[in-house]
């Protein structure tokens, strides 16, 4: 992005103007991170986690406000977290924005209530990060535009827009982006944590692809961020996670062109055949093109092939290989391992290189993880052996109280992850990514469920090397957010977190330390 100027992507994405930047605020959080007390901010002797007593911001660019104590007030908190499980966590004010300036005016009514402020773009994070007790909620869903540029291959996006909306833009310019597999995900806080998505041995983690961002910072300023300029805040977005110190109102892309033909296989096996198909993962994956994508699922089958088997409520090991190529007879060679597996014949479905389009692929996935439904999950990476871990959680998936929980395992080639973190702060992976999804639908079965997962991602820790920041259950340890980074990032994080924003106008990951 040499020579590219905050007013050069301005002409590019139609932003409006620069905000101008603030001077001291009447109240901001102290030193230490904390909001202020009643007793020390504007309002004191008033409730400070409402709006009773303290007067209503004007609303003129602020966007839509809602105060602790107003009617509308839990309706909205809910929706601020996909999770139906939502945590009992309660922000003094929730913001939902229309504009950068909408932005801008909301860090300044958070420094002048010395309110910290946290983030929400499509509220997909599990653990409800952007509800923070006390604090001020930015919602970002209103900001859901995309504008390309097919000959530059380049797009400017807002962070609310989700993965199926971006790669329908993009495809109507035969284009694609690394998207989040799944659908309705927003890509802000997706490309926040790195973004594991399609297509990834050609297009690598999301977050690589991210060429700048527009940002309010904790100034209240409107800034671009890219390799250049503001390089270590540029550096901290690609890979921090729900903890990054301003509000990101667009991100720059680096768009490809999309693949002419996508092609889909599904095998589903027999939870026992595991010990026959997994050591071969494992030793194929290295040789397959990188243009293959390849998942696997303990769980249920996908509705397009239950009617194929006897009992379509059990369980099995389900495996869907994907090649993005351009012509059906390039990814039947690129798909062809898998004809060969042993235990073939054992497959109780067996469908091969299928042609299939994007909201295909984003189908099967908003099929295999189901909303609205309680959920808890947990993710790790590991060296481990693959069958070692698999096994063990077959043991234990066969005693889940719900029939919709599930056991997630990428098996990957050596991961091209850099540990040194030299350009982004995304930097941990391992060859197996496996994910314990437990998903219920009644709260009243919140304790039985919560228990199982509790003792499965205790069990799961003895394989993992660390663990992913998108996923993993940030309320489980005050040390796990910097557990989902190589050593030393979490350290450089936290210094450009204290150079942006040393006052502490924004919160840090939830639950940690």
């Amino acid at each position: 992005m040499a020579g590219h100027t905050r007013r050069d992507f301005l002409k590019t994405t139609g932003a409006g103007a620069l905000a101008v930047g603030l001077g001291a605020p009447a109240q901001p959080p102290t030193a230490s991170g904390a909001a202020p007390t009643a007793a020390q901010g504007p309002g004191a002797g008033t409730d400070p986690q409402s709006g009773a007593g303290q007067g209503r911001p004007p609303t003129g660019n602020l966007g839509t406000v809602v105060w602790r104590g107003d009617p509308d007030y839990e309706a909205t908190r809910r929706r601020m977290v996909w999770n139906a499980r939502v945590p009992d966590r309660f922000p003094a004010a929730i913001v939902t924005v229309s504009s950068d300036q909408d932005v801008v005016e909301a860090v300044k009514l958070a420094r002048a209530r010395g309110l910290q402020i946290s983030v929400r773009s499509g509220g997909h994070n599990w653990v409800g990060s952007s509800l923070r007790d006390g604090g001020l909620t930015v919602d970002l869903s209103r900001l859901t535009n995309v504008t390309v540029d097919p000959a530059a291959r380049v797009a400017a996006a807002q962070p609310a827009i989700r993965n199926t909306e971006l790669m329908a833009a993009l495809g109507a310019q035969g284009l694609a982006f690394p998207s989040g597999h799944c659908p309705t995900v927003a890509i802000g806080g997706y490309l926040l944590a790195g973004g594991e998505g399609w297509n990834q041995g050609s297009w690598g983690p999301a977050c690589q692809s991210v060429l700048a961002i527009d940002l309010v910072n904790a100034d209240g300023e409107l800034i671009t961020a890219d390799a250049q300029h503001y390089p270590d805040l540029y550096w901290m977005a690609r890979g921090v996670g729900a903890g990054f110190p301003g509000i990101i109102t667009r991100y720059h892309l680096r768009v490809y062109p999309a693949p002419k033909v996508l092609g889909l296989s599904i095998y589903v096996y027999p939870l026992d055949q595991l010990e026959t198909i997994v050591p071969w993962l494992k030793s194929t994956v290295g040789s397959l093109a990188p243009s293959v994508e390849m998942m696997s699922l303990m769980s249920q089958p996908p509705p397009s092939v239950r009617g194929q088997l006897a009992d379509p409520s059990a369980r099995y090991f389900n495996l869907w290989p994907v090649a993005f190529g351009d012509s059906p007879e390039e990814n039947a060679a690129a798909l062809a391992p898998f004809e060969s597996a042993p235990g073939l014949d054992r497959a109780l479905v067996r469908q091969f290189n299928a042609s299939v389009s994007w909201s295909d692929l984003f189908a099967i996935e908003a099929a295999a993880f189901p909303e609205p439904a309680r959920y808890d999950v947990e993710v790790a990476w590991s060296n481990a052996d693959p069958l070692a871990v698999l096994s063990d959680l077959r043991t234990r998936l066969a005693r889940a109280p719900s029939p919709d929980t599930q056991i997630l395992a990428a098996i990957t080639p050596p991961p091209t992850v850099d540990p040194t973190a030299r350009e982004m702060a995304y930097s941990l992976a391992a060859p197996l990514y496996v994910t314990s999804y437990c998903i219920w639908k009644d709260a009243a079965d919140d304790a039985v469920n919560m228990a199982w997962q509790r003792e499965t991602a205790r069990a799961l820790e003895q394989f993992a090397v660390g663990h992913y920041i998108g996923e993993t259950d940030l309320t489980a340890s005050p040390t796990r957010a910097a557990e989902s980074f190589a050593p030393g990032v979490w350290e450089r994080l936290q210094a450009v977190r204290q150079k942006y924003d040393p006052q502490g106008v924004f919160f840090g990951h939830v639950g940690q330390a």
